[in-house]
């Protein structure tokens, strides 16, 4: 069942005088001990699983949190709202933002008011930062299923926060490395200036500089920017390559002005998650030959991926995008974790560990956690190209089993400077 919070009547309201409030714990007790003689399991009398949903239905990632929602809502349809022998409450909280403010009142609303059993969504790091001390504090556990914040799932990882989205910086580390392996010697950096965006492009950077490549410019317009012109006419002529860690509706201004400014087809560019499908076919031939790193594609051939293009179609009346396939497959990880404790969330531990055990086949393929409640899959270098009229991102080189820690052990990469304090310090 699907329900959005804000319609729900106060709890004040609905819990009557002292009188009713006997006859209701009665009737629970009795209930209990008819479920019990009936051989009912205890966590089915427990009532409904209840998961509280975060994301922006509004705003310059509104379009990136619906395809989350979408395709979390889409997994629980197909089986029935049910996981575990229990059946499945999903609560939705939109804001319109990524204000780290708005989003812990909506997730102090949904532990606090509506008592979940776990919470989920979340599409931007500064959110997904302020969340932290909450959830520890609550011993809430929390799936983020977008927001990328590296310290998260390293330094400040903790047992209540998981990831099946990707850390900032993961997949990066494969891009740095690939464009210096095409030729490509000088580079400037482009990203959006906050955390995600320093983050997404320092992995870029640090393998691209120990390659032996070199950086010689940084520019960070600020998230949200209408009008880019004044960035790129920053970017210096003798570059290579102009590789970008701009996101959701940015990235569909970034594309056309860069063509509209006359650098498509003089300068390479490149970037992380810069062609996704929520904004690929706006772009229109202004993306095309634009290289990308991401661990989707509608263009990935594997079984899963078609049924869910199918099912998503038909059910939305559009088509699936990276979002959607992350969403999906915290469906999947939730509900495979419940069936694996037959329901009993209330057994925070066992479900827990059920949940850093889980490995399940999504969209975009394996997906597994690694020690740290980060996923372990495979990313993908994209080129846009045109089949049978349509913009595809298709893959031209993979990356199995790929880590947040890229070529380096945990020890060393969490020894190394975070990527946020790395800004303005890459070029030379």
């Amino acid at each position: 069942m699907i329900f959005d919070s804000d319609s729900h009547m106060d709890p004040q309201s609905r819990q009557g005088g002292p009188t009713m409030k006997r006859a209701t714990a009665t009737l629970l007790i009795g209930l209990v001990a008819i479920w019990g003689a009936l051989g009912v399991p205890a966590a089915q009398a427990q009532g409904p699983v209840k998961v509280g949903f975060i994301y922006p239905d509004t705003g310059f990632a509104a379009q990136l949190g619906l395809d989350l929602r979408d395709g979390f809502l889409l997994y629980w349809n197909e089986v029935g709202n049910k996981a575990g022998g229990r059946p499945v409450e999903i609560l939705l909280e939109t804001k319109g933002s990524c204000k780290a403010d708005e989003g812990l009142t909506k997730a102090k609303k949904l532990v606090e008011r509506e008592r979940v059993h776990m919470l989920g969504g979340i599409i931007c790091t500064p959110v997904a930062y302020a969340l932290r001390s909450y959830v520890i504090e609550k011993r809430m556990p929390i799936m983020i299923m977008n927001a990328g914040a590296d310290g998260l799932t390293q330094k400040l990882r903790n047992p209540y926060i998981f990831r099946n989205s990707f850390s900032n910086s993961q997949g990066s580390h494969e891009l740095g490395d690939w464009l210096y392996r095409q030729g490509y010697r000088k580079m400037t950096l482009m990203a959006a200036d906050f955390g995600a965006g320093h983050e997404h492009i320092g992995g870029v950077a640090r393998t691209f500089v120990d390659a032996g490549g070199q950086v010689i410019q940084e520019i960070y317009p600020p998230l949200a920017t209408t009008d880019f012109a004044p960035y790129l006419a920053k970017i210096r002529r003798d570059t290579d390559v102009v590789v970008t860690a701009i996101f959701a509706a940015d990235s569909l201004r970034f594309v056309k002005q860069y063509e509209e400014y006359g650098l498509k087809g003089k300068i390479p560019l490149a970037g992380k998650a810069l062609t996704l499908e929520d904004a690929l076919p706006s772009m229109g031939d202004a993306a095309l030959g634009h290289i990308s790193a991401f661990h989707y594609s509608t263009a990935l051939d594997n079984p899963v991926n078609k049924r869910f293009l199918q099912a998503y179609s038909a059910r939305w009346k559009r088509t699936a995008t990276g979002m959607s396939d992350q969403g999906y497959g915290a469906a999947q990880m939730f509900a495979k974790a419940l069936e694996r404790v037959k329901g009993n969330v209330e057994n925070q531990e066992g479900f827990l560990s059920a949940l850093r055990g889980v490995e399940v086949d999504t969209p975009r393929g394996n997906v597994k956690l690694d020690t740290f409640q980060n996923p372990i899959h495979t990313f993908y270098i994209f080129k846009v190209e045109k089949r049978e009229g349509t913009l595809q991102n298709i893959p031209i080189a993979s990356y199995p089993n790929t880590t947040q820690f890229g070529k380096w052990t945990p020890e060393q990469f969490m020894a190394m400077p975070p990527y946020m304090e790395m800004k303005g310090k890459w070029a030379k």
